[in-house]
């Protein structure tokens, strides 16, 4: 069983605005991924999980992690809450996706989607 991943559009996420702006949040289908299963017994379940990197200042959060268990994982969001006169921050979403079919086997795949949290004071 294989999983492909059509991630066109995913470029980095910028959560830019004057510091009256923060916290700045993501809209629903900002992130935008959709996998594709091939093999198996053809019946899908999909399951979705994050796993956040390179947040040291803690100012990247999950709000909404959405729907976790469709072949379209689009209804993430994320707030930034980034201060004023910080540095810009990148923080990285892996993204993986677990795909089992009616006899158990399982594949995953994954992918980072970058957030860069910028205060423009």
């Amino acid at each position: 069983m294989s999983i492909t991943l059509n991630k066109a559009g995913l470029d980095p996420l910028e959560l830019a605005g004057p510091d009256g702006a923060h916290p700045l949040d993501s809209g629903v289908g900002q992130i935008d991924v959709t996998a594709s299963a091939a093999g198996g017994d053809g019946s899908y379940t999909f399951a979705w999980t994050l796993t956040e990197s390179g947040d040291s200042g803690n100012i990247l959060a999950v709000l909404a992690a959405g729907t976790t268990n469709a072949a379209q994982y689009n209804t993430l969001t994320v707030r930034s809450t980034a201060s004023a006169g910080a540095p810009p921050a990148e923080v990285d979403l892996a993204i993986k996706c677990t795909v089992t079919d009616g006899n158990s086997d399982t594949a995953e795949i994954t992918i980072t989607q970058p957030v860069v949290c910028i205060n423009l004071g």
